[in-house]
């Protein structure tokens, strides 16, 4: 479609470029012709007040001869309605005013409005094919919604858009690269954030609700490659599933953090990782942390210690940094203690792995009416993860194992199968007194049939003679089973932790199961000897 524009007097304000035929590059905002010329418009000639047609052959020669007719009354301007072939443009700061929707795979601008500070270079019917934001996040090929999106949560200067003619044929493939970013979140669980994640080993953000306070803040696509809590601890490199439980866990924190990636990024996380950040000062025993095996391995957290309930039991320990640490780590027990008294007084972080294995050893759960949200597989039934909205994920960790449950009538019922054990607790869901206990099935025996409750502590006097005990685990160590020729059968319950053993008045702690054994078989004939035991279910609730 062409059309004749009569031009006024004076200056245009207006500018053009190229050849053959020239076209308007832009129409400023004082200018007389704004929204009578527009950009893209190809001009093919100027007709003079005398009626003299001159064909424009370039912007140069164009211009020149506006400039030169500048007096006359009456000049003309015969244009082609064309759209420019590519317009890039930084946007302005705040809302822009325009309006881009998705039409036969394209992102066209359908609207723009008349407060709009871009009227002057966009035109309607253009598609958007480039759209970088401030922090070098980028899309080609673009996607209207996202571009929508992008123009209402992203509104600093900065941004910078590429406009092309969809009718030449010459728009970008589609592709999407994200920054990697740190990002502040609110207090709130899974479901409060309103983040949908998936995948191991590393979680990909799906989605986000649109009501969401991160709706526009973070992009859908990326990895979540770390958890920062104000607590000291950062995680790194874990699955969705492990995710969920941690955020929401940490539900009430103010202050935590998500450090987003590219998936394309050769850098993320390998394998999970928990950076613990110390106290300043204290020697190992000071942070009541005991450690042992090889690989070194946490194999105690005292309940005084200020990381009980932050480190775990298991955890495998694989750095120690602070501002001095040595290229090379001493990593046996005896090396990291060392190091941790070298490091008393700086700032230092203990770097731990086998995140998804350092289990308690046993917790009792009483869970409230309704769904529980708990998915179990195997027999004896192993929590294997939990449905979004699950209450289970602050109370037991993937990986344990449902030993005994008890309904309303206290009767406990142990041998329990999967499908039967989740059958019941729906058919029991508005109950507040179905109760669990978890065990780690890699320290702790499963509850047969006969077993002894056991009490929240005991004392035992101890024959002077062979017990008759088997023994697992370190600070504290279980018994695991007493046999039918032990003296204790009927007195003392399998899976009670021994916490003390007083032999000829000297009390004894802080053993593993080898040491414990070797201690009553050396004072078997002394008299007098008292065993003190707790239930361990009590440490972890």
């Amino acid at each position: 479609m062409s059309a004749i524009v009569t031009l006024p007097t004076g200056p245009l304000g207006v500018t053009f470029k190229g050849s053959n035929p020239p076209v308007i590059k832009e129409v400023k905002y004082d200018s007389s012709m704004f929204g009578n010329l527009k950009c893209g418009y190809s001009v093919q000639s100027i007709i003079r007040a005398n009626g003299i047609e001159v064909k424009a052959t370039n912007s140069v020669e164009l211009a020149k001869l506006i400039k030169a007719t500048s007096e006359d009354e009456g000049r003309k301007l015969k244009c082609l309605m064309t759209l420019p072939a590519e317009v890039e443009f930084l946007l302005p700061e705040g809302d822009v005013g325009l309006t881009v929707t998705q039409e036969k795979g394209l992102a066209l601008v359908t609207k723009i409005d008349n407060a709009s500070p871009l009227k002057h270079l966009v035109r309607v019917g253009m598609a958007v094919d480039c759209f970088t934001l401030p922090d070098g996040s980028t899309m080609t090929g673009c996607n209207a919604d996202k571009v929508m999106e992008w123009l209402k949560f992203n509104q600093e200067a900065g941004r910078v858009m590429i406009l092309k003619d969809p009718s030449l044929g010459d728009l970008s493939p589609p592709s999407y690269s994200q920054s990697n970013s740190a990002m502040e979140i609110p207090p709130g669980g899974t479901s409060i954030l309103g983040l949908r994640f998936q995948g191991t080993p590393l979680p990909q953000l799906m989605s986000i609700d649109p009501r969401s306070e991160l709706k526009g803040r973070v992009q859908a696509d990326m990895v979540i490659a770390a958890l920062r809590c104000p607590d000291g601890r950062e995680y790194q490199g874990f699955d969705a599933s492990y995710l969920a439980k941690l955020l929401d866990e940490t539900a009430d924190y103010e202050g935590r953090q998500l450090y987003l990636m590219n998936k394309y990024d050769e850098d993320v996380p390998a394998e999970p990782l928990l950076k613990m950040w110390l106290p300043v000062f204290g020697t190992a025993e000071e942070l009541g942390l005991v450690f042992g095996g090889k690989p070194t391995r946490i194999k105690h957290v005292a309940p005084h210690s200020e990381l009980h309930g932050l480190v775990k039991k298991n955890m495998q320990v694989v750095n120690i940094w602070w501002n001095k640490s040595p290229a090379v780590q001493d990593l046996s027990p005896d090396g990291i203690a060392e190091s941790l008294a070298d490091s008393s007084g700086c700032d230092r972080c203990l770097i731990l792995t086998n995140i998804y294995d350092s289990l308690p050893d046993e917790t009792v759960v009483t869970f409230p009416p309704g769904n529980l949200g708990l998915r179990f597989a195997e027999t004896p039934p192993k929590v294997v993860g939990f449905t979004r909205d699950s209450v289970a994920r602050k109370l037991v960790d993937v990986g344990m194992v449902a030993d005994t449950l008890m309904l309303d009538s206290g009767t406990p019922y142990t041998n329990l199968e999967p499908t039967k054990l989740t059958r019941t607790l729906i058919a029991n869901a508005g109950s507040g007194k179905r109760t669990i206990r978890f065990i780690n099935p890699g320290v702790v025996p499963l509850t047969k049939p006969g077993d002894l409750p056991k009490p929240d502590k005991m004392s035992l006097m101890l024959p002077a003679s062979k017990l008759f005990l088997n023994m697992k685990g370190m600070f504290p160590c279980y018994i695991t089973q007493v046999k039918p020729n032990s003296p204790l059968v009927g007195k003392l319950p399998n899976g009670m932790a021994v916490d003390e053993v007083i032999i000829d008045g000297r009390s004894y702690s802080g053993f593993s199961a080898v040491e414990l054994s070797k201690l009553l078989k050396e004072s078997a004939h002394k008299p007098g000897r008292v065993l003190k035991l707790s239930n361990p279910s009590l440490n972890f609730n």
